[in-house]
């Protein structure tokens, strides 16, 4: 206990004077501390005279008794609602020589919605919430109730063509129909199907052929081109088994469905078959690995095989800024073993900023009937480059993506299938590793693809030029070739595309031009 004695209190008014601060308002307590010479008249005195009143805040903000701002124009200068007035959907434009004539009013009519597919039982990407459906779920007392959302949606292309290929000569216009139906029962899992009525497989579509001979190549079919279920284990079986510690992120395909594998210079097909996927597995260093195995059993549009199966995996590491991939696959041909390949590749991709650069090597062997071994090297960079305000304003170019491609392949190389590259198409596409990839006859080979994808008014607009340089055999095949992709209605886009290849072998000469209007629904 500790005892204070009388004399030590300190009396009432003193303590208030020192300790509380209401010497500020005592006299001559304005100026306390301040230097005692002649430089006291530096300091301002802080102390407010007695007789003044209090301002409010409307007095030290501006003049007195000042109005707040009406709130029309509070919402039209600060709250953002100038970008629906009147005139300020050209607001703070450069005024220059190029004048406004480079830009397009941004302004949406107010009527205006974005375009969206047909749907049923849900809306499309919609934020309402699931609503419970008594049975409609997966297995098991605690299964993940469905959420089924239908949606259909395509497109419907007319076209035209005018192709000289050595010297066979094409000339006509067609028509190609997509017709997409997709049912989302989670968030996981769908079923999906997809129609190409006027053009079946890769065709490109149904085609009336001006020139000798002069007829309609019907490519028609109803018989669906795509079809396939996917989903997630965990999400089908979870509510069969109560263990948190087991990983049930496995996702399966089973149908026929794309596969794309090193870009598409492996392998680009609609297979049939099922493949399993693994994602998120942690090996440090690195940041995640996918694992995937494949077995596709029909419908593998090899080169060199009539029938064959296909089985591999695929192994996909992030690391750092590197994204690595490694394949191994096997054609095997039932009723001939010596048709069977085995194919590896491996391939890194760097990023450095806005610069990619990937490196691929792809072998083949094993081939013993057919072409024997082969190996495909590949380089591809790319450069993403931001174009300046005043650069912008001059050519309503915003952004472009610069590329190189240079490859090395031997006699013996051909990939797995490049079933799903367009015939149609494809024959408008001046780099050669479109064609190798498709399918086209091997033989030794080197060269290099350089060009440029310029997006212009907001992406709404893209201008490919491209040049190209291959030596098949030796010979020399110089080629340019552009791309112009634009948007002309809010369902509607312009497809153009040219080529013109120079060969003293005029069998590997190509000059045509490929028009086209697709209609998105």
């Amino acid at each position: 206990m500790v005892t204070v004695s009388d004399d030590t209190l300190i009396p009432v008014d003193e303590e208030l004077q020192p300790q509380s601060g209401s010497f500020v308002k005592g006299s001559g307590h304005d100026q306390l501390n301040s230097p005692q010479d002649d430089s006291d008249h530096q300091y301002r005195v802080f102390r407010l005279p007695e007789e003044e009143s209090k301002v409010s805040r409307l007095e030290v903000a501006g003049e007195p008794d000042d109005p707040l701002i009406p709130v029309d124009e509070e919402l039209r200068m600060h709250g953002g609602s100038y970008l629906y007035g009147s005139g300020y959907d050209q607001r703070n434009w450069p005024q220059g020589q190029s004048g406004d004539d480079h830009y397009r009013v941004l302004r949406l009519p107010d009527c205006w919605s974005s375009p969206r597919p047909w749907t049923a039982f849900q809306k499309f990407l919609g934020a309402d919430p699931i609503n419970p459906r008594p049975g409609l779920k997966w297995f098991g007392e605690q299964g993940y109730q469905w959420e089924p959302r239908f949606v259909a949606y395509g497109s419907y292309e007319l076209f035209g063509v005018a192709l000289q290929e050595g010297d066979q000569r094409k000339d006509g216009f067609g028509h190609q129909l997509l017709v997409d139906l997709n049912l989302d029962l989670t968030g996981t899992e769908r079923f999906h199907v997809q129609f190409r009525p006027l053009g079946r497989k890769n065709s490109g579509g149904s085609f009336w052929q001006l020139n000798n001979p002069q007829h309609y190549d019907d490519n028609s079919t109803l018989i669906p081109d795509r079809y396939w279920f996917e989903g997630e284990l965990n999400s089908i079986f979870g509510g069969l088994f109560d263990d948190p510690y087991t990983p049930g992120d496995y996702h399966v395909v089973v149908g026929k469905f794309p596969f794309i594998l090193q870009n598409g210079l492996l392998i680009n097909d609609d297979i049939v078959g099922v493949a399993v996927n693994k994602n998120t597995i942690l090996v440090p260093p690195l940041s995640n690995l996918n694992a995937q195995v494949f077995y596709a059993f029909d419908d593998v549009d090899s080169t060199h095989t009539p029938s064959p199966e296909l089985f591999g995996a695929n192994l996909i590491a992030d690391y750092r800024n590197a994204f690595i991939e490694f394949t191994y696959a096997r054609l095997h041909e039932s009723g001939d073993s010596e048709l069977d390949a085995d194919y590896a590749a491996a391939s890194a991709t760097q990023f450095f900023g806005p610069v990619t650069v990937a490196g691929r090597a792809l072998f083949k062997w094993a081939d013993a009937a057919a072409h024997g071994d082969g190996q495909l090297f590949v380089l591809e960079t790319n450069w993403t480059r931001q174009f300046s305000d005043r650069w912008e304003c001059l050519t309503g170019i915003e952004e472009s993506v610069f590329y190189a491609d240079f490859f090395k392949a031997t006699s013996g190389w051909s990939p797995i299938s490049g079933g799903n590259f367009d015939r149609l198409r494809s024959q408008f596409e001046v780099n050669p590793l479109v064609a190798i990839s498709s399918g086209r006859s091997p033989e030794e080979t080197i060269g290099a693809a350089l060009g440029v994808q310029l997006f212009r008014h907001h992406e709404d607009e893209s201008i490919i030029p491209e040049v190209s340089y291959e030596a098949p055999s030796g010979t020399s095949v110089w080629g340019v070739g552009v791309k112009y992709l634009r948007k002309i209605g809010a369902r509607t886009y312009l497809d153009a595309r040219g080529v013109r290849t120079w060969c003293d072998d005029e069998s590997l000469e190509r000059e045509g031009f490929f028009v086209s209007t697709v209609v998105i629904f």
